[in-house]
């Protein structure tokens, strides 16, 4: 008779257990929005409830569960830059084919890494014109910074 009633008291709390809201214990996690995308995360455990009695305690058995849901393939528009003339001797342009959407950086370099010139491009730039003519004949990179996305271009100065 003991038995048949644990049994039954088993599969009562099973069904009991299975019907119930899964949460999570969360160790960290965050939110993050721009005009394109939005990101969502959670780090911890789900967990269900555990029943006990003076004499039996039932835990769920819980994998670890991994959900993942769709965001779109395209992130980050692409923005077409042109950079001349290449080679230059007093100026090169650096021309956006749309205005920009937000503030980014120009880098000019040596081929060593020191840092040559640092400038900021505003919102709604199209064309800026960097002068050239203080500095020595050779070849420098220009890196264009907006955002998460960096661009390298290679100058020459005649």
């Amino acid at each position: 008779m003991k038995r048949s009633i644990l049994i039954l008291l088993v599969a009562l709390l099973t069904l009991t257990v299975n019907a119930q809201k899964e949460e999570v214990i969360a160790s960290a996690g965050g939110y993050d929005e721009t005009s394109t995308i939005s990101l969502s995360w959670t780090l911890g455990e789900t967990i269900v409830p555990a029943y006990v009695t003076d004499e039996l305690m039932l835990t769920p058995s819980l994998q670890p569960t991994l959900f993942v849901t769709a965001v779109e393939e395209t992130i980050i528009d692409l923005i077409e830059v042109s950079v001349y003339p290449n080679p230059a001797s007093e100026f090169v342009k650096v021309a956006f084919a749309e205005p920009l959407d937000t503030e980014a950086d120009v880098f000019l370099l040596d081929l060593q890494g020191k840092l040559i010139y640092r400038g900021v491009l505003e919102v709604g730039t199209i064309e800026k014109v960097l002068d050239l003519q203080g500095y020595a004949q050779g070849v420098y990179l220009m890196r264009i910074v907006k955002g998460k996305l960096t661009n390298t271009y290679r100058v020459v100065k005649q």
